[in-house]
């Protein structure tokens, strides 16, 4: 971690040293031009990455927010969890809660990369709310199970319980919001 940081903190000093060779009226025109190619080649990519994310954050902002609480709502029911049964331990805690989101992440990046090949239509936005619901049902699911036996088995209701262990299992995402005739 240290080499990673201290590469990053060259890079950007190289970056920085390039913009000032580039404004400086010492260098030659060959080196001004080099120094501005490396500047381009170095910043586009970085351009590149962040505009994806702005325009994905623009359209999904609301299913950030969501994960986000979830997450936190699932790291703090999970404290309580563990506490009450006298098994917390911060060392746990942290590796944890870390797996949730480095797994949570790269997949969710993975399946969004599917759902943009299949293209706007009929198609890539059932497969969009199917992997939004299902990244959701990650952190959601924990949480509710942890405040399932905190309360005793009585909430969240049998049913719903049932429900996402359901869906857990088949995916099936009609089955997971239709209404059951048992239901009342």
């Amino acid at each position: 971690m240290k080499t990673i940081l201290y590469k990053i903190k060259i890079m950007l000093r190289k970056m920085f040293y390039s913009i000032i060779l580039v404004a400086d009226d010492k260098p030659t025109i060959y080196e001004k031009l080099t120094y501005l190619t490396k500047l381009v080649l170095t910043f586009a990519p970085i351009a590149f990455v962040l505009d994806g994310l702005n325009y994905w954050y623009k359209s999904n902002s609301q299913f950030f927010a969501f994960v986000l609480g979830a997450l936190l709502i699932n790291m703090f029911v999970g404290v309580w969890y563990h506490r009450k049964m006298k098994t917390f331990s911060w060392e746990l805690f942290l590796k944890r809660n870390a797996l949730m989101w480095a797994v949570l992440i790269p997949v969710y990046t993975l399946l969004e990369m599917l759902r943009l090949t299949a293209g706007v239509n009929m198609i890539g936005e059932g497969f969009k709310v199917v992997i939004q619901i299902t990244t959701l049902l990650y952190p959601i699911s924990k949480a509710l199970k942890n405040f399932y036996i905190l309360s005793n088995k009585q909430f969240p209701p049998q049913f719903i319980m049932d429900k996402i262990y359901n869906f857990e299992k088949t995916g099936d995402i009609k089955e997971f919001f239709n209404k059951d005739k048992n239901e009342n």
